[in-house]
């Protein structure tokens, strides 16, 4: 036991290439500087983020996280309280305010003034930080002050940039205030006092761990206070992401569990399910279906199916049908096509070439209709995901594009038919947001209607 003890603290000896500790302390206060280039590039960096999150670009994000100096000074605070310098801890604290300060000010001008005000995938993924994103703020931190320690620089900081994120969860901050969204504002910053908390954390723990000298001398009691308040800041920092972990996850167990569920008792497609919609408050699967009408001992047989997943083991099933059962159904086509193929006997091949076309005609004017109408149920079920987080008022929306036809007889799809129900009553002005977002989403003109 003592051999794996010696040959693990061989392996993972952080004091062998340690930087001298002079060296250290002037790459922090380096990092720290808030005049000169770094205030230049934090500019350039709010501005190429801003950018990036608006024009939905991964890579102009990236390349902001990677110019960002905001980590030197989160870096400067864990030094300071491990050196138990007070006064450079407070001064590094009031450098860190002014920077998120300017950088959610010039993000929010800049959101105002920009014609763009849809927001992107990369917005919306930075207002819901949950573990996962305190788990990446530490390990990224360690990763991130061992590689400032050593005598050879490596691209571990760059990398540790881009892991935790620091510029653009500030941009998405200056987003929600520019849209007055409250949810936007509030998850981004928090977002950001996660990755700043837990790498400032981090810095202090490895820098005790080399052993940093203290600037003055401190008592055994000062340091258990220290370490206990830190311990109970984290815990408190901890917890609202762990309950948007849960809650990640139960939508992540609902949606899963709901299509696997309609995959295995609707595989046949008579009837078929149009579009599905989970009520958790009510703990109801409400399936909107087309096709042949199901019997009330099928309807129960489906409920007991429900039964037998995990999250919906309570819950009640209410079926909308459209009955179509008296409409043509595929295998009546086919039945059609094969006896008109025999009754028409020996027809030359030019004219069942002509036969094969008219049917293929059909076919294919039929595939773009259903094509059409997968696509506006992906679309609806996008919509369903962001437009909560968007519009705090929004529940639900069912709708279809609509077809019409040309004088020639080509069939186009010009407009979005969409009914749209709503928690509370919306003001004009989040009105006019809701309809121009949905317009951008949807790529085509939508008149909606509110219940």
């Amino acid at each position: 036991m003592d051999i794996l003890k010696n040959i693990l603290a061989d392996v993972f000896d952080l004091h062998k290439d340690r930087a001298p500790l002079d060296e250290i302390k002037e790459r922090i206060y380096s990092g720290g500087t808030l005049k000169g280039t770094n205030m230049c590039i934090l500019i350039l960096a709010i501005f190429i983020a801003s950018i990036g999150l608006n024009m939905n670009s991964t890579a102009v994000i990236i390349g902001a996280m990677l110019i960002s100096p905001l980590m030197g000074v989160i870096m400067s605070i864990g030094y300071g309280m491990a050196t138990y310098d007070g006064e450079y801890v407070r001064e590094s604290i009031f450098k860190l305010v002014f920077q998120v300060t300017l950088s959610v000010m010039t993000s929010a001008i800049y959101f105002t003034l920009s014609p763009i005000d849809t927001a992107s995938s990369e917005l919306l993924a930075r207002t819901e930080p949950t573990i996962w994103d305190v788990l990446i703020a530490v390990f990224g931190g360690l990763a991130g002050i061992i590689g400032s320690t050593r005598i050879e620089k490596s691209n571990v900081i760059p990398g540790v940039a881009i892991a935790t994120a620091l510029m653009p969860p500030l941009c998405t901050a200056g987003y929600g205030i520019a849209t007055h969204s409250l949810k936007f504002f509030l998850g981004a910053l928090y977002l950001f006092f996660i990755n700043s908390f837990f790498i400032c954390l981090t810095t202090f723990i490895v820098l005790k761990f080399i052993n940093i000298p203290a600037k003055a001398y401190v008592t055994d009691e000062a340091f258990r206070r220290q370490r206990w308040q830190l311990t109970l800041l984290g815990i408190l920092i901890i917890l609202p992401s762990m309950y948007m972990a849960y809650n990640s996850i139960r939508s992540n167990l609902e949606q899963v569990q709901v299509q696997t569920y309609i995959e295995k008792n609707f595989a046949h497609g008579n009837p078929q399910v149009v579009t599905y919609n989970i009520e958790p408050d009510n703990q109801q699967l409400n399936l909107t279906l087309i096709g042949r009408t199901i019997t009330p001992e099928e309807q129960t047989k489906l409920e007991n199916n429900l039964h037998g997943y995990s999250y919906f083991k309570d819950w009640q099933l209410h079926i909308v049908q459209n009955d179509i059962s008296e409409a043509v159904r595929p295998e009546d086509v086919t039945n059609i096509i094969n006896s008109q193929w025999k009754s028409t006997g020996g027809i030359t091949m030019t004219e069942a070439q002509e036969e094969i076309k008219k049917y293929k005609d059909l076919s294919m004017r039929y595939s773009t209709a259903y094509q059409r109408f997968e696509n506006d149920q992906k679309l609806l079920e996008n919509i369903r995901k962001k437009a909560p987080i968007l519009f705090p008022s929004f529940e639900g929306i069912e709708g279809a594009a609509v077809a019409s036809r040309d004088k020639d007889g080509k069939v186009s799809y010009r407009n979005f038919i969409a009914v749209i129900t709503l928690k509370s009553t919306i003001s004009a002005e989040e009105q006019s947001r809701l309809q121009n977002w949905l317009n951008a989403e949807s790529d085509l003109p939508v008149t909606f209607i509110t219940k």
